[in-house]
C-alpha cells in the first residue's frame, strides 16, 4: 500500500522531503517564529495537489516521436564535450588547480566569485543546461543502452569538469541520476564506484577552498586560535557538509523572512528581469543584495557573493505573504504535470531524472 502511493506520487514525496528539509533548519535557527510563514506556502500546494489527485485528472499522452538513438547520443555528446572545451578555453585555464596554490582562503573565495565572469555572461547558462540536464542525461541514457565506449568518455569529462569548476553541487548534479539508477538494478559495484567518485570529488574541493586543511590560513576568521587549528579536519569537513544540507536552507530561508520587509521591501514584481525591462523600472536581484545583510563579516572584509534560497522565496520577496501562497499553487501544479509525465515510468527512471533537481529547489 505504502509502496504503490510511494510509486504514484514519486513526486510528491521527493518534494516533501525538501520541505521537511528547510522546515528543521528554520526550526533550528528560528524556532516556530517562521511555521505560519512556510504553511503560507505549504498548505495551498498540499490542497491543489490533493485536488487534481483526488478528481483524477489525467490526459492521455498520443504523441509520438520516432528518432535515430544513436544519433542523437552521439551529437549530444559532441554539442557536451565542445561546450567544456569552449568553456576551458574562454576561462583561460583550470580554477580547481589555480586554487590548489592559493593559501589564503580570501584569495580562494575571489577565485570562485571570479569563475562565473571569466567567460562571457552566456556561457554560465550554457555551463549549467550542460552539467545539469544533458551531462547526465547522457550518462543515463548510455548506462541504459550499454554504450560502454562513449559513457567512459563522458564519465571521465563530466567528473574532470565538476572538479574543475569547484562546484561541490556539480558532481551530485551530474552523477546522482545513474547512482539511483543503479540502486534500483542493484549493480552495487557502480553505486560504490559512482559514491567513491563523489567522495573523492567533494573532499578534493573541500581542501582546495579551504587552505587552512592544507597548511594555509583562513584569514576571514578572527577567531582562530590553537585549539581550532588542532580540530580534526576530517570532523571539520563532514560537520559543515551536514550543515549545508540540513541546516542552512531553513537558515538562509529565515534569513530572507527576518530582511524582508523590515530592511528590503518587497519587490512587486521587479524581482523579476522580464518584468523590470517590462515596466521599465529598476531590477533587483536580492540573492546578491541580502549578501551584506546576512554575511556581514565576508562583506566587511571585502567578498561580494549570492544568496540562495528555497524557491518559493522569489514570490515572497516579491509579492509577501500572497507570493508565498501563489508559489504554492504553481508548484502543485508543476508537479501534477511531471507526474503525469512520468506515470508509466519504471520508479528508478523516475527517481534517477527527478531527485537532484527537485533537490535543489531547496536552495537554488
Amino acid at each position: 500500500m505504502i509502496r504503490e502511493k510511494i510509486h504514484k506520487h514519486t513526486i510528491f514525496f521527493l518534494y516533501l522531503i525538501v520541505f521537511v528539509i528547510i522546515l528543521i533548519g528554520n526550526t533550528f535557527s528560528f524556532g516556530l517564529k517562521h511555521t505560519p510563514l512556510l504553511l503560507l506556502f505549504f498548505l495551498p500546494y498540499l490542497t491543489i495537489y490533493g485536488v487534481f489527485h483526488r478528481f483524477n485528472f489525467n490526459y492521455k499522452n498520443t504523441f509520438k516521436l520516432n528518432f535515430n538513438s544513436n544519433l542523437i547520443l552521439i551529437v549530444l555528446s559532441i554539442i557536451s564535450i565542445s561546450l567544456i572545451i569552449l568553456h576551458f578555453l574562454l576561462m583561460g585555464g583550470l580554477p580547481a588547480f589555480e586554487g590548489l596554490s592559493m593559501n589564503k582562503i580570501s584569495e580562494v573565495a575571489h577565485l570562485r566569485k571570479e569563475i562565473g565572469t571569466r567567460s562571457p555572461g552566456i556561457w554560465n547558462y550554457f555551463s549549467s543546461i550542460n552539467i545539469k540536464a544533458i551531462l547526465p542525461f547522457l550518462l543515463l541514457v548510455t548506462v541504459i543502452l550499454k554504450k560502454k565506449r562513449l559513457y567512459w568518455i563522458l564519465f571521465a569529462f563530466v567528473t574532470f569538469y565538476s572538479f574543475s569548476l569547484m562546484q561541490k553541487s556539480h558532481i551530485l548534479s551530474a552523477l546522482i541520476p545513474v547512482l539511483i539508477f543503479m540502486v534500483f538494478e542493484k549493480k552495487w559495484a557502480y553505486v560504490v564506484k559512482y559514491l567513491l567518485t563523489i567522495a573523492s570529488v567533494i573532499v578534493l574541493l573541500v581542501i582546495i577552498t579551504n587552505p587552512q586543511l592544507r597548511g594555509g590560513v583562513n584569514d576571514l576568521n578572527d577567531k582562530n586560535n590553537e585549539k581550532q587549528q588542532q580540530d580534526s579536519k576530517t570532523k571539520s569537513i563532514s560537520s559543515g557538509l551536514f550543515k549545508r544540507v540540513i541546516i542552512t536552507p531553513g537558515t538562509i530561508v529565515g534569513e530572507w523572512f527576518e530582511i524582508i520587509p523590515e530592511q528590503k521591501p518587497f519587490l512587486n514584481g521587479n524581482g523579476y528581469g522580464f518584468y523590470s525591462r517590462f515596466s521599465g523600472q529598476e531590477f533587483h536581484n536580492y540573492s546578491k543584495e541580502l549578501y551584506p545583510l546576512i554575511y556581514k563579516e565576508n562583506y566587511k572584509k571585502g567578498l561580494e557573493g549570492s544568496v540562495n534560497v528555497a524557491h518559493f522565496m522569489r514570490e515572497y520577496s516579491n509579492f509577501g505573504k500572497a507570493g508565498l501562497v501563489i508559489s504554492g499553487i504553481f508548484t502543485a501544479l508543476f508537479f501534477v504535470f511531471l507526474n503525469q509525465l512520468f506515470k508509466e515510468s519504471d520508479i528508478g527512471i523516475k527517481l534517477a531524472i527527478n531527485f537532484f533537481p527537485i533537490m535543489l529547489l531547496s536552495s537554488g
